[in-house]
């Protein structure tokens, strides 16, 4: 009897031995597609990391409390990688990269890859605005900023409301904010908003707004922040100018993380997108980067409930523009030069990416500023001036301008 036990004990060692990933984890059903050794981070968009018992149990994460958002899912190895947690629910994957200790799951196909770059990707490589630093976005050169070199045909490029030309390389850029409009008082980011479950208690019984957006929305913050007051809402804007999409696509995740839990966010790009100076980027890339900060917001949206206002890009006076018959200063000619054709055909992209996000199942309201601006100005695109309510040869607005901006944003708000 001792000898037969002594067998049995034998012959268990050596399965286990032999077959030592049976008692390692379950039998995995996924059904995903999985990339052992490859991450699906860069590039994508979080809706949560967790502390799982292993990778089946990630995988039936992604399937189950997130399957509404889970595009893919992502296993770290925390015996090969340093970390906190070891599965990312994907609500939006990044193009597949090689790295140790990663297994990606994929619960839909591939994005596309990125379109090739005419020159290879390195730091410095030379551009005329963002659209042509296109191939580096997923890096740390991913926006087109002057940078003193010899004058070539690849890197001339126009600056921001200046009179000169100089030279520009794709390079990093921080998210601290973008152009500075004088005179505008500007909230950090969302760090007062920030909470780990919806379920959190509120202070008090206000309603939050973070605003996102370039000079348009800075312009009319104070006034819309004084709208707001009696109705009980505080207003919050990202950190300076939020600029072009481009800008937006890297920073927005920053500005508002899946952990933040804002009422309302409002948002806005195009002016910057359309300009003919270092931020231009084309109708297809504003479409591609507009499409990205959506999914982050409807991801913050399907976490918390906040609700989601896109704002419509304002009317350009036809006039005199930088660079096509005038070089002059900004009160002789538009600086940068914009076109009203132009902020018509980015404003129709931008209907089409709201419209497939809520096909998607999002809630997004939208604040049509255009037309508003266009009734107060004649009633008819093209027109040339607008006095009392816009500055003359600029895309701003006058005192006047910007308080009934604010109004029309409040009647808005209140409605959503």
């Amino acid at each position: 009897w001792l000898r037969l036990m002594g067998d049995l004990i034998t012959l268990a060692a050596a399965v286990i031995a032999v077959f030592p990933c049976a008692l390692a984890a379950p039998t995995s059903t996924c059904p995903d597609k999985l990339l052992p050794g490859v991450s699906i981070y860069q590039g994508g968009i979080v809706a949560a990391s967790k502390m799982v018992a292993n990778l089946p149990d990630c995988c039936e994460l992604c399937h189950g409390d997130f399957k509404d958002e889970c595009a893919g899912w992502e296993w770290i190895d925390l015996t090969k990688v340093n970390t906190t947690h070891n599965c990312d629910i994907m609500a939006k994957v990044g193009p597949p990269s090689n790295v140790t200790g990663r297994v990606a799951g994929l619960a839909g196909p591939l994005p596309p890859p990125p379109p090739p770059s005419p020159l290879p990707p390195q730091e410095g490589t030379p551009c005329h605005s963002d659209a042509d630093c296109q191939a580096q976005w997923h890096t740390a050169n991913w926006r087109c900023l002057e940078r003193v070199a010899q004058p070539s045909s690849l890197n001339g490029c126009h600056m921001h409301a200046t009179t000169t030309n100089t030279t520009c390389a794709c390079q990093p850029s921080d998210c601290n904010g973008g152009m500075q409009t004088v005179g505008v008082s500007l909230s950090g980011p969302l760090k007062h908003l920030m909470k780990h479950r919806r379920s959190t208690a509120r202070i008090t019984n206000t309603t939050s707004l973070y605003v996102v957006g370039d000079s348009i929305s800075m312009g009319m913050r104070s006034d819309l922040a004084a709208a707001l007051a009696p109705d009980g809402w505080t207003v919050s804007h990202n950190p300076g100018n939020g600029d072009n999409s481009n800008y937006g696509a890297h920073c927005v995740p920053s500005w508002i993380p899946l952990t933040a839990t804002p009422d309302v966010v409002s948002f806005q790009f195009g002016l910057h997108d359309i300009a003919h100076d270092e931020e231009r980027v084309t109708l297809e890339q504003y479409t591609a980067l507009l499409t990205n900060i959506t999914a982050h917001l409807v991801a913050v949206q399907k976490q918390h409930g906040t609700k989601l206002l896109w704002v419509k890009t304002t009317p350009v006076p036809t006039v005199k523009a930088y660079g096509y018959g005038c070089n002059g200063t900004a009160t002789v000619c538009l600086n940068p030069a914009r076109f009203d054709a132009d902020v018509v055909a980015y404003n129709a992209a931008a209907d089409r990416v709201m419209a497939d996000a809520v096909a998607g199942g999002a809630q997004i309201a939208t604040a049509d500023l255009y037309s508003f601006v266009l009734d107060k100005c004649g009633g008819k695109p093209g027109y040339a001036s607008c006095p009392g309510f816009q500055l003359p040869m600029n895309v701003h607005f006058t005192p006047q301008g910007w308080a009934a901006l604010a109004a029309e944003m409040r009647r808005v708000l209140l409605s959503v």
